[in-house]
């Protein structure tokens, strides 16, 4: 009677036990739960203002409850630096959790880590190996970047490559250009900011310590009153109608967006909004630097993109002077001339336009203004003129340029 009492109070208290675990284990996953899906909508901004630091937080409370995905969630923030320090080491040590489980995500963004030596020394041989992993459980990314014969950060020569091609001013306080720097801005002058503008951006990886790639990037500046407008084109290819404003220290972009390509979307371009540029002006010589951070958003990621660097130049005042009069090709003929000289030029951009005559000494005695015209190659007759045999100063008026050039009456 006695062993029949013992063994009914053991599996009383063994149900009882089982029972407890059982509900404990069902708060844990109803904790894990509210846990992830605060932090997916502060991450996405659904419902509530996006903020990165509330969603690895809670992404963090989540993990330490044994949720796998958010361990991959919190590793994945540590890869990018959002709601936190940036750290390649953080990353891949909780990748690498993810991988003993064979998830497929953390498989593909291990591999990563391995290929271009973030938090794990760079081996092509070992980040194949995960990324196959990745792809054999059906990981589309992992399939693309087995395709791609070199991983994001492969340009190991960039560094060289952009200290011979932007060794000047721009770059403040002799900053290493390995490495991407927050530079503080210091707005242009009105009248230097407009322009055309010629260099490269530099994108570099989530942690800015690599350059990962380079594009030749040309940018047209026009400024009326604190409104800018102009075009943005990356590689003759990327381009983007710039709108904005000049807003104490910095220049917003607004309702500027376009469609970029990278490493990641080689085949069809991400489309980001440019959110604001931080600019520092250098004029050293005869030669306009521009240089500074651009940020952009992805909507469609609901991310920033990685950290961006430009760097332009313009030639200085006295160049563009003689580039001007250059590209103008302003003629007179026939010189010296009878009753009438015919006036050419070329317009690369529509400008107005106005023709004058003065003698030498300063007396204007001819002028047409002819409006408005669009770029392209002009022939002015200009006639009736009742003047003596000698030496006069035509000028032409593009804009706000001026080209001067001596006539002889016969």
């Amino acid at each position: 009677m006695k062993k029949i009492f013992l063994t009914y109070f053991f599996t009383l208290s063994l149900y009882s036990h089982l029972f407890s675990q059982q509900i404990n284990n069902s708060a844990t996953t109803a904790r894990i739960k509210g846990y992830y899906e605060l932090a997916i909508k502060f991450k996405d901004g659904k419902g509530v203002v996006m903020n990165y630091d509330s969603a690895f937080s809670y992404f963090k409370k989540a993990a330490a409850l044994g949720d796998p995905q958010s361990v991959y969630s919190v590793a994945y923030m540590y890869y990018k630096g959002l709601g936190c320090i940036q750290n390649y080491d953080s990353a891949a040590e909780l990748f690498s959790k993810g991988v003993a489980l064979k998830r497929d995500n953390s498989l593909y963004f291990y591999g990563l880590c391995w290929r271009n030596g973030y938090g794990r020394p760079k081996n092509e041989d070992t980040a194949k190996y995960y990324l196959k992993k990745s792809a054999d459980l059906g990981y589309r990314q992992a399939m693309m970047e087995l395709e791609s014969k070199n991983g994001e950060n492969s340009n190991d020569s960039a560094a060289h490559v952009l200290l011979a091609k932007l060794h000047n001013a721009a770059i403040p306080n002799n900053l290493e250009l390995n490495h991407f720097t927050k530079i503080q801005p210091r707005l242009p002058s009105s009248d230097i900011i407009a322009g055309d503008y010629a260099g490269w951006l530099i994108q570099y990886d989530w942690s800015g310590k690599y350059i990962i790639e380079i594009k030749k990037l040309s940018v047209n500046l026009n400024l009326h009153e604190k409104k800018i407008s102009g075009e943005w084109i990356e590689n003759d290819n990327d381009t983007a109608k710039i709108h904005g404003l000049i807003s104490g220290d910095s220049v917003v972009f607004n309702k500027t967006s376009y469609s970029r390509t990278d490493h990641y979307s080689l085949a069809r371009g991400i489309q980001y909004d440019f959110q604001d540029a931080k600019l520092s002006l250098v004029e050293t010589g005869d030669t306009i630097f521009l240089a500074g951070n651009i940020a952009m958003f992805s909507l469609v990621r609901g991310e920033p993109s990685k950290p961006l660097f430009v760097a332009l130049a313009r030639p200085g005042l006295k160049n563009l002077d003689s580039l001007f009069l250059k590209s103008l090709a302003l003629t007179a003929y026939p010189n010296p001339f009878g009753n009438m000289v015919t006036v050419q030029f070329n317009i690369f951009k529509p400008a107005t336009v106005e023709v004058r005559l003065y003698d030498t000494r300063g007396l204007l005695l001819y002028r047409n203004f002819a409006g408005t015209l669009p770029e392209g190659t002009y022939s002015l007759p200009v006639t009736g003129l009742q003047i003596v045999s000698g030496v006069y100063i035509l000028k032409l008026i593009l804009g706000n340029r001026i080209a001067a050039l001596k006539i002889i009456k016969e």
